[in-house]
């Protein structure tokens, strides 16, 4: 060991950190199409009709992380 301080870390860029804020996103909305029937937002809802809104809507997020709950991500 030499004793030199370990390199600190470099910040990351503003593309890695939308990325990464897209993939909790996109994993919250998995969750949520998962637990569909206990929302208590969710009546008169059709849990398909929410997994389709949601797909649609994080399609367009940065990455390319998908939730394999929102279903097939070219489909959406």
């Amino acid at each position: 060991m030499s004793g030199a301080p370990a390199a600190a870390e470099s910040p990351l860029t503003a593309r890695e950190q939308k990325r990464r804020v897209a993939r909790a996103l996109l994993v919250q909305a998995g969750s949520l199409v998962e637990f569909w029937s206990e929302d208590p937002h969710s009546e008169g809802v059709d849990a398909e009709f929410a997994r389709e809104c949601l797909a649609r809507w994080m399609k367009a997020l940065p990455g390319d992380d998908w939730d394999l709950r929102l279903g097939d991500p070219n489909k959406a």
